[in-house]
């Protein structure tokens, strides 16, 4: 029989199969052509360069489109969510590294947690006491595995509990405080490490203070800003200067300060139009990559030519409205977050989860956006096991500083072979990168190196730990102790921490735990808890109250038979004791006692000093010319102290974080502080949260109250009577509070109580700590004008501001707020 030739219909076939129909010899050699095209095709495919690769100049818009198809192609999904296959090339060559699983360090309104982005899991390291901002890394082992971290944790915005800002140093892995160390800051919004030195952005106080890591203690403080220009970004790319985002309430804009600059540190570059409401600052090649929050956005900035572009921008308008907020950079794929717009109570919210988006800053292409478990607004995305400048450098997932792709060029224009070469990514000469902040070939090279040698040496030890614990699992299943081992359990729970377990504390454990380090130790010595014993046993027993005075030591034994026993805890610098303030700050503060008597001193020259300064200076109109007012407190005092006048040296807002001192101060500084010298001592004098006379006219009342500000729940309220009269009247009330909480009195206590009001003596000079959390009036039934020194102390330093004569401040919302060209640094 003659073979018949199969016949496609792409040519002859070269071989006559003389046992098939005609019909089926067309169909095999038809797949037998498209086999050959198939194969074909992958053997092209696994040839197409990604354009971080390239080192040809031409053709680039093409390669950009390859390298986005290339990366679009390498997606996987991993339970059901897209995950990016990048490629990372070290400098000067075009050997790509490949890319290793990417982790992500995130720091909302609520907690502090790590986000892998290939297997969408989550561990949590630290929630429940605040709001988390700034993150850097602590410690490496010697396989430069990250061991620790560096957190600030700062109070919610909305009726905080504490005014005290930190920054936290976390185990890695674990979660467990290693150190906490406060810092004087005020809304912090940043916090960046560069070698031995971090940058804090002091955003209420206009600063940007420096600190020696790893001490954190505070070099310098730069005050170059207001509070309504509101830094929110920090980015030190040389040794030598830091960028700053400027939120500015508005349009933003990006700023240089030059740290060495003679004789003080000042703006050197400016770039406006960053964006609006902006946030973030990474360098990307010869670029900056910001967000512009309030458009939903993202811009590169030429900071040399100041251009700005837009990148990339969400489609069409969303409801709820969205901003964005925390910027990091990995292989070319910027991650940020995305919250929805919300009153200030809601963004500590456990049901306010934001969004994680992942664009590739070649294409300029979303790749993905995720809801991930923030439990409030996402403020920092960070990657600090890649190395300390994760928040402000493009870095690689292979470790260390990226060498990024052509943000030099424009977008979507690829580096060239002559770029890498020449010294830095993304075609910028070496000059320019030295300007600009950006990496050098010689930076990325060095810290790839670094990673890869670190990487090599964990990878064989883990290698070896497996060995070793493959072999402990086969002779356990010998013995028959089952398949599971308690290391794969915690293995487990480590990747997969946010459906088995948090990895770190909750709320409630963090106050123990803060209580039991804190013990009972004061800010400058210790006092014992058992403090209370001491003063009940000396009072009971008629010595040494402080005051040897036989009227105070009855009234301190009197409020004693009552139930109202001082617990005092701590002591000032001076030696003296002080009442139990978290006692205080509670709903049943008598507990805390009602009264300790301190000391006396001499008032011989502040007491003629206030009898003999001209008498206007009490009224509001000279004091509004010479010294400086507070508007917004009418009302109050018109309440509860009508007749009484005022006269301010030192004042605060409710939290006793923003001090002003006022300029009358130095019109009685002279006579006032060897008295508080004495008093709390000459270190604690940084502590005075508040200075005044209180000046009450014959037959004047303070009616019945008691004081509820953060000024009573966060210091210590001290007496000095300057001039009195034996028929003023200082009575304190703690059995009506009592009653009102259920307090249940024993019969000692109510035989010793004839009336709710007890009356305390207060002679000129004796210094008493009063409890004004408790009820408490005063009445003037003598012709004199009685003068009281009252002084608030809290337990921690504070950095007051002065302000010039004339100053008029508001009193808006328990905030004080004074104009910022009328303020001064303390002296």
């Amino acid at each position: 029989m003659q073979a018949v030739p199969v016949r496609g219909k792409l040519g002859h076939a070269s071989k006559s199969i003389k046992f098939l129909s005609p019909r089926a010899r067309r169909l095999l050699s038809l797949l037998f052509l498209g086999g050959v095209f198939f194969f074909a095709f992958l053997s092209f495919s696994t040839h197409v360069r990604d354009p971080e690769a390239s080192n040809s100049r031409s053709g680039k818009k093409g390669q950009v489109k390859a390298g986005s198809a290339l990366r679009r192609a390498l997606s996987s999904a991993t339970d059901g969510v897209s995950t990016i296959s990048a490629v990372h090339v070290e400098a000067g060559t075009s050997e790509p590294v490949p890319r290793k699983p990417v982790r992500l360090l995130l720091a909302s309104h609520n907690r502090l947690f790590w986000y892998s982005v290939d297997d969408n899991t989550t561990q949590v390291l630290h929630e429940g006491e605040g709001v988390h901002y700034g993150v850097f890394p602590g410690d490496f082992d010697a396989d430069g595995t990250l061991k620790s971290v560096w957190n600030v944790i700062r109070p919610h915005n909305w009726h905080p509990k504490t005014s005290e800002e930190h920054l936290v140093q976390l185990d890695a892995d674990s979660g467990k405080e290693l150190s906490r160390v406060r810092i004087k800051s005020r809304f912090t919004h940043d916090a960046v490490r560069r070698g031995d030195r971090v940058y804090v952005a002091n955003t209420e106080g206009g600063e940007v203070q420096e600190l020696q890591f790893p001490s954190m203690k505070k070099l310098r403080s730069m005050s170059l800003f207001t509070l309504r220009q509101h830094v929110n970004t920090l980015a030190p790319l040389d040794g030598g200067s830091v960028w700053v985002v400027l939120h500015n309430l508005g349009k933003s804009e990006a700023v240089k300060i030059d740290l060495a600059a003679d004789p003080r540190p000042r703006v050197v570059a400016q770039v406006k139009g960053v964006g609006h409401k902006a946030h973030g600052l990474v360098a990307w090649g010869s670029s900056f990559v910001v967000l512009d929050s309030e458009n939903g956005a993202l811009s590169l900035v030429n900071p040399s030519t100041g251009e700005v572009k837009r990148h990339f921008k969400f489609p069409g308008e969303e409801d709820p409205p969205k901003f964005l907020k925390g910027l990091c950079v990995v292989d070319d794929v910027a991650y940020f977050g995305v919250n929805v717009w919300g009153s200030r109570d809601s963004r500590d919210s456990a049901d306010n989860e934001a969004e994680l988006a992942a664009v590739d800053l070649v294409s300029g292409e979303l790749l993905w956006r995720r809801r991930v478990p923030t439990h409030g607004l996402l403020n920092i995305v960070a990657a600090p096991q890649l190395g300390e400048a994760s928040t402000y450098r493009a870095m690689a997932s292979a470790g260390g500083v990226a060498a990024a792709v052509g943000a030099g060029a424009g977008a979507g224009d690829a580096a060239s072979g002559d770029a890498a070469s020449s010294g830095v990514a993304g075609g910028v000469s070496v000059e320019d990168a030295a300007a600009l902040g950006t990496a050098t070939a010689k930076e990325v090279a060095d810290s790839a190196r670094q990673h890869r040698v670190a990487a090599e040496r964990r990878d064989g030890r883990r290698r070896e730990a497996l060995a070793k614990h493959h072999a402990e699992a086969r002779a356990g299943d010998a013995a028959g102790k089952g398949e599971g081992s308690a290391e794969e359990g915690a293995e487990g729970r480590r990747r997969h921490g946010h459906k088995q377990g948090h990895g770190g504390r909750g709320k409630k454990a963090s106050l123990e735990e803060l209580t039991a380090s804190e013990g009972t130790s004061g800010s400058t010595s210790s006092g014992g808890s058992g403090g209370d014993e001491v003063v009940a046993a000396a009072a009971k027993r008629g010595v040494t109250t402080g005051i040897e005075d036989d009227g105070v030591k009855a009234a301190t034994r009197k409020l004693i038979d009552m139930g109202y026993t001082p617990k005092t805890k701590g002591h000032w610098a001076s030696g003296h004791p002080r009442l139990d303030l978290k006692l205080k700050d509670t709903p049943r503060a008598f507990e805390a006692g009602i009264q300790l008597p301190l000391t006396t001193v001499d008032i011989t020259k502040l007491r003629d000093l206030v009898l003999n300064m001209p008498d206007d200076m009490w009224t509001p109109e000279r004091q509004r010319r010479e010294n400086a007012a507070v508007d917004g407190r009418k009302d109050n005092m018109a309440k509860f102290k009508p007749g009484v006048e005022a006269l301010y040296m030192v004042f605060s807002d409710q939290s006793t974080e923003h001090v002003y001192r006022f300029p009358y101060y130095d019109y009685f500084k002279e006579a006032i502080e060897p008295i508080l010298e004495k008093v709390v001592g000459k270190e604690d004098m940084d502590k005075v949260v508040r200075l005044q006379f209180a000046r009450m006219k014959p037959g004047a009342e303070i009616k019945v109250h008691k004081d509820m500000g953060g000024y009573a729940r966060f210091a210590h309220r001290i007496h000095l009577p300057i001039v009195t009269h034996p028929n003023v009247s200082f009575e304190v009330c703690p059995n009506e509070d009592g009653r009102k909480l259920g307090r249940r009195m024993s019969q000692a206590h109510s035989a010793a109580a004839e009336h709710d009001c007890v009356s305390i003596p207060m002679a000129e000079g004796m210094v008493f700590e009063l409890n004004n959390r408790v009820s408490h009036l005063v009445l003037n039934k003598s012709n004199v004008k009685r003068v009281q020194m009252v002084v608030d102390v809290a337990e921690d330093p504070r950095s007051p501001r002065r302000l010039k004569p004339g100053t008029i401040c508001n009193y808006e919302h328990a905030v004080m707020v004074c104009p910022q060209e009328n303020t001064l640094p303390d002296y």
